[in-house]
């Protein structure tokens, strides 16, 4: 006659299955735990939980489409940086920073620096534009085995636009945006077109 194998043992206690609601034998209950406490803890835990999903429901800030286009001469400016910069007033400064990049047609998309998605737009206000592009000479390429030239050249950093645009103080350029679409035109005189005049 085969016998059958003996009951796992959990705590020196035989293993007993559970039916409906029954609490498992072989299961110790937690002492000194009421049932009072094992619900408030419940709760509590549910309560944390729901206070998570809550906080990631949160959107960005109120923010307005802007677009535009930069042009210098008539001209795009491709690869140049634009920020709008909102202006202080009495009651405060309104509106987000924000920037955008100018592609090859020299047109760019506003984004806000913070609390709002990429491509978004600003908040409505009204801002100082700076538009900024520099360029440097190349950096050398190391060799074949790796190294760098053993003194390389100091690399110059230069405006390709004019100075007066790339800082707030002095940038004439100004944009208000409103709600809904915004498009912008920026054009730029070059320092030596403004000579010439």
């Amino acid at each position: 006659m085969v016998t059958p194998a003996p009951a796992c043992e959990v705590y020196g206690a035989p293993s007993v299955r559970s039916v409906r609601g029954r609490q498992m034998q072989g299961f110790p209950k937690p002492a000194g735990v009421s049932r009072h406490v094992r619900a408030l803890s419940l709760c509590c835990a549910t309560g944390l939980v729901l206070l998570m999903f809550a906080g990631c429901g949160k959107r960005g800030a109120s923010v307005e489409f802007v677009e535009g286009v930069v042009l210098v001469d008539g001209d795009p400016v491709a690869g140049a940086t634009v920020f709008f910069s909102p202006v202080a007033n009495a009651g405060g400064s309104s509106g987000l920073p924000a920037a955008g990049r100018t592609g090859t047609d020299g047109k760019f998309l506003l984004n806000a620096t913070a609390g709002a998605r990429p491509g978004a737009g600003t908040a409505v206000g009204e801002y100082v534009v700076t538009v900024v592009k520099r360029e440097s000479d190349p950096v050398p390429e190391p060799d074949a085995s790796g190294r760098l030239p053993p003194q390389p050249p100091e690399v110059e950093v230069r405006d390709v636009l004019p100075r007066r645009y790339s800082i707030e103080a002095t940038s004439p350029l100004r944009a208000e945006v409103c709600k809904g679409a915004n498009k912008f035109l920026f054009e730029l005189t070059s320092d030596s077109k403004k000579k010439a005049k």
